[in-house]
């Protein structure tokens, strides 16, 4: 619980850098519609071509391929505009002035890094993909469990490919190595801003309720659509906190420095080193 409080004050100093860098925000909202587009270019057609189907129902010599397609490049525009936005909440952090289209130069200057990650990132999840297709439910748990495996192992990888010069293998090596410093602390700090963007967005959830017993269709499209974009608007600033939340983890774990906009108390006591015989240093020890 001591974690958890911990972690849920490091978001609201996330929630600080995001306020006086409102722009941070802008970086997922395009990501997303990009991604949104490409779905339609590709999933249009191929529901046209199949009747009402989807990928599945096509040969897996066309269908296999048009997927790893679709996923190398949403799995690029996601990645590119995080690079963009860890960038960013970087040189923030850093006391560095920063801007939207800083974020992007320096995204295109860590292109090809970020290609390479996005190779192995798509090549992970189709392999997952295919497998999850050919198993049981227990297979398909297991490949769930291996899948979660390797989100936590590169959670770092962005904020190393958008700072650092390097491959993205080192990357992911680099990442496992930060983790091993902050362990439980990102995935704590990523749930209580899970946490605290669940609860906001039940907020629209009455009134929406309230006005269909009204009777009036007028009134619920309006509230409806007021609620999308609190929705939307929410999305976005959830995944701009994660990106700023993450940053200031990894800036701590590379550098042993505090951030400026975080509480020293808070961040050091948060990245406390792990106990021997706690977990993972009780299975070191065996």
């Amino acid at each position: 619980m001591g974690r958890f409080s911990r972690s849920i004050a490091l978001a609201k100093e996330s929630f600080a850098v995001l306020k006086s860098h409102p722009g941070l925000a802008w970086f997922p909202i395009i990501s997303a519609t990009v991604t949104v587009l490409l779905s339609i270019v590709f999933f249009v057609p191929v529901f046209l071509a199949t009747g009402g189907h989807n990928l599945e129902s096509l040969p897996k010599a066309i269908g296999y391929p048009v997927m790893f397609a679709f996923y190398m490049i949403s799995y690029f525009v996601v990645i590119f505009f995080n690079a963009g936005l860890v960038s960013c909440a970087h040189d923030s952090l850093m006391g560095r002035p920063t801007s939207f289209n800083q974020g992007l130069s320096n995204a295109v200057r860590h292109l090809p890094a970020i290609l390479g990650w996005t190779l192995i990132a798509a090549t992970v999840g189709m392999v997952l993909h295919i497998i999850s297709e050919r198993v049981g439910l227990v297979g398909k748990i297991v490949v769930a469990v291996i899948g979660g495996a390797w989100n936590i192992v590169t959670f770092f990888v962005v904020p190393v490919v958008a700072v650092e010069h390097g491959s993205p293998i080192a990357a992911v090596k680099k990442s496992g190595s930060l983790l091993r410093k902050t362990w439980g602390e990102n995935l704590i700090g990523s749930g209580g801003i899970g946490l605290a963007l669940f609860l906001l967005m039940l907020m629209p959830v009455i009134p929406f309720v309230a006005v269909c017993f009204t009777g009036m269709p007028v009134l619920i499209m309006a509230v409806l659509g007021l609620s999308v974009i609190y929705w939307l608007g929410l999305a976005a600033a959830g995944a701009s906190l994660q990106g700023v939340y993450r940053t200031a983890l990894y800036i701590y774990a590379e550098t042993g420095e505090v951030p400026q906009a975080f509480n020293r108390d808070a961040i050091v006591s948060a990245f406390q080193a792990r106990q021997k015989g706690k977990f993972v240093g009780y299975f070191r020890g065996r």
